[in-house]
């Protein structure tokens, strides 16, 4: 047919691509990117004045902003906005920023260090994890009598040390210990227990590989601590320095990774009606964001920073489902980040018959920038991820 012309939207990932494919100039492709960027922000809590300020400066660069309909009559004492630009638009917003009242500079600063925010790389004994390079996968191995999915296999050293042997050959990057499950209505394992269980199977690992990265899933300061002696590498805290206030001295006193999870309450009641006061993603968001900079502010590193939503604890279906679509705002906090969704009850279905619903989920996961994924089975995930990030790197 006549006077057709072939039009497609295109990706904003590809956009770089496209651009060279044109033959536009190669010295001034970067800075044009910026251009064909259209992205959103939103900010928390504003005043009326802060938030009637970017409005207009953010319609003055042809940008747009979306606020309480309230605040211009200030029936409202804080609003939210959502600004829609682009890159340089964001850039100009900043610059017209710095020049306003009611703290309006340093929210600039803020929205400039977004812009620049990426997870620095980390390396632990001889293993570097550059997130820009692959998804990394996070192998279970739960040391407990009663965990939801795969509790007594593996509560005798030999049993755990054969089972690591299988999760390291099957592809594992990390190896997550747990000598206390946390599942729904779990109760308090005393760190002495939880220490028997676990440290013999630290020290097992070791004698085998000196190098893979070893997690250890507790609450508690004094197990963390001794894991980490013993050869441990990582500590996992599902109740992000909520449940033993000595927790975040440990990991700035050891400088180790430590992954900063959110969670609601403790496993024996989380999961009694949840409800937050706001909606699900930003009480996660400011939770996190929290706890990320007074880990900061305690002396860990940022690079040794990792920070996990907590799919499950104290959250409903519909929190979960919720997450996962939006897992990508996660990132704006600028740490790498983990997911754990492995046989968890949001997949309705029988222990056995839930990988491939699994490998689904990560999979998507992976696909929006979930740098590490927390799995049972290793050697499926492996396989999948194989091939998943030669299309997502």
């Amino acid at each position: 047919m006549e006077n057709n012309f072939y039009i497609r939207k295109i990706t904003p990932e590809s956009a770089e691509k496209v651009i060279q494919d044109i033959g536009f100039d190669e010295s001034y492709i970067r800075h044009a990117l910026s251009k064909y960027r259209f992205n959103l922000y939103k900010i928390h809590d504003l005043t009326c004045p802060q938030a009637s300020i970017i409005k207009q400066l953010a319609l003055s660069i042809g940008a747009d902003a979306a606020i309480h309909r309230e605040v211009l009559i200030c029936k409202v004492d804080k609003t939210d906005i959502l600004i829609g630009c682009t890159d340089s638009q964001l850039k100009i917003l900043c610059e017209k920023l710095k020049k306003q009242p009611f703290k309006l500079a340093n929210l600039s600063e803020n929205l400039i260090d977004l812009l620049n925010k990426t997870p620095q790389s980390l390396k632990i004994r001889e293993k570097t994890f550059d997130w820009s390079q692959k998804t990394y996968i996070m192998g279970i191995l739960n040391v407990t009598p009663d965990s939801f999915s795969d509790g007594g296999k593996f509560n005798t050293p030999e049993k755990a040390f054969e089972q690591t042997k299988f999760l390291i050959q099957s592809g594992a990057d990390i190896i997550d210990i747990g000598g206390e499950t946390t599942k729904p209505f779990s109760k308090e394992v005393p760190p002495d227990e939880e220490l028997k269980r676990i440290l013999p199977v630290i020290e097992k690992i070791r004698e085998f590989d000196k190098n893979i990265p070893i997690s250890i899933d507790t609450r508690h300061s004094l197990v963390a601590k001794e894991a980490i002696k013993a050869g441990a590498d990582i500590i996992n805290d599902v109740s992000g320095f909520d449940w033993d206030s000595k927790m975040i001295d440990v990991a700035s006193e050891l400088q180790v990774p430590v992954i900063i999870m959110h969670s609601k309450s403790s496993p024996e009641t989380m999961q009694i009606d949840p409800v937050y006061e706001k909606n699900i993603i930003d009480a996660i968001y400011e939770g996190l964001s929290d706890k990320v900079q007074k880990a900061i502010s305690s002396g860990i590193k940022p690079e040794n920073i990792i920070i996990d939503p907590g799919i499950g604890f104290g959250k409903t279906l519909e929190h979960n489902i919720e997450i996962i679509k939006r897992i990508k705002e996660f990132k704006s906090l600028g740490c790498a980040l983990l997911v754990g969704v492995s046989r968890k009850s949001l997949i309705n279905l029988p222990a056995e018959e839930k990988e491939e619903a699994n490998i689904a989920i990560n999979s998507y996961l992976a696909s929006q920038g979930v740098n590490i994924i927390r799995v049972h089975d290793v050697e499926k995930h492996f396989r999948a991820f194989k091939i998943l990030d030669r299309v997502l790197y």
